[in-house]
């Protein structure tokens, strides 16, 4: 599979275009080595080209699940295929397993884009286009998306990222996050809400640094406020996570492998059957014919004031 290295004296990017423009690393560089930030992409994930056990993917033109793959717009039912290991939900949107062309625009720029138009295999009733750049600068990755309804219908539209961040640099302690937002969605057995965003509890809250322990989170919380921070404590090093308005939701996973995926996202998990519902700020767009939505994530890592750290 052919890879796309960015890079820079203190930051390298890998990009599969064609496992859905997935990110399958990205390291910073210290004392001579490079060291993981987000989780590794195994070299068995790219063989059998599960995106889903990657570093970092894009989310389109949905985030997280539909429930039992079903919702309803503007009058009409419509069904997707399960996608899951569950045989039951369809789940993270419709791209991040197909293959997308790229153009390398220099050692620190990669455009990368999925036209849907003509899919006969489409898990998806509206026709779409999905545009993502990656760029590098100094100590800093930019991740821009776009996304467009090329279709002749209205649709409904959302995107984000699901970046999985290494808990422990090196020898570090475990990572502290924080984040603020106005709530958290409560979820079921499916992992998917019942009612709307309630006040975040003090186990889910975040506002003040901490270490995740042994909370276990597989939520999407409301209203968040476009800024999250993550240190990890005996390294020196930090990183803040900045969004764009449009990602008014911010999903937190502490995944199985030890990693925790910290994702911006536009809309609410199951937002279109929300949307459907009468429910308010689901965040999901309706996108006229032609119509498109935009926005950026950009990771600043700060190094250590020391400039050594423990590999």
């Amino acid at each position: 599979m052919r890879l796309e290295i960015l890079q820079n004296e203190r930051l390298r990017l890998t990009v599969a275009p064609g496992l859905g423009a997935s990110v399958v690393g990205l390291e910073l560089h210290q004392a001579g080595f490079w060291l993981p930030i987000l989780r590794p992409t195994s070299p068995a994930a790219l063989a059998q080209n599960c995106s889903p056990e990657t570093s970092s993917y894009v989310l389109a033109p949905y985030s997280n699940r539909i429930r039992e793959g079903r919702f309803r717009f503007a009058g009409k039912t419509y069904q997707l295929r399960p996608n899951w290991v569950d045989g039951r939900q369809t789940i993270h949107g419709e791209v991040h397993g197909r293959p997308w062309s790229a153009q390398r625009l220099d050692g620190h720029n990669l455009h990368c884009t999925f036209d849907a138009s003509g899919l006969q295999d489409l898990n998806f009733p509206f026709p779409f286009r999905v545009e993502v750049a990656y760029r590098l600068q100094g100590e800093s990755l930019e991740i821009s998306t776009t996304l467009v309804n090329v279709g002749t219908e209205p649709m409904p539209a959302g995107f984000g990222h699901h970046p999985y961040f290494m808990r422990r640099l090196g020898l570090s302690d475990e990572a502290r996050l924080s984040f603020e937002a106005q709530g958290v969605y409560l979820t079921d057995a499916s992992r998917l809400p019942t009612r709307p965003a309630q006040a975040i509890p003090p186990e889910f809250d975040f506002s003040r640094a901490r270490p995740l322990g042994a909370t276990q989170l597989d939520h999407v919380f409301a209203g968040w406020k476009g800024r999250l921070q993550l240190d990890w404590p005996g390294s020196g090093w930090q990183m803040a996570l900045e969004a764009d308005p449009i990602f008014s939701h911010l999903v937190v996973f502490t995944a199985p492998d030890g990693s925790v995926a910290l994702e911006p996202v536009t809309h609410a998990t199951d937002g279109f059957n929300l949307l459907s519902q009468g429910w308010s700020d689901t965040g999901v767009r309706v996108l006229e014919p032609g119509q498109g939505i935009e926005g950026t994530v950009w990771m600043t890592f700060t190094p250590p004031s020391n400039g050594s750290i423990e590999p």
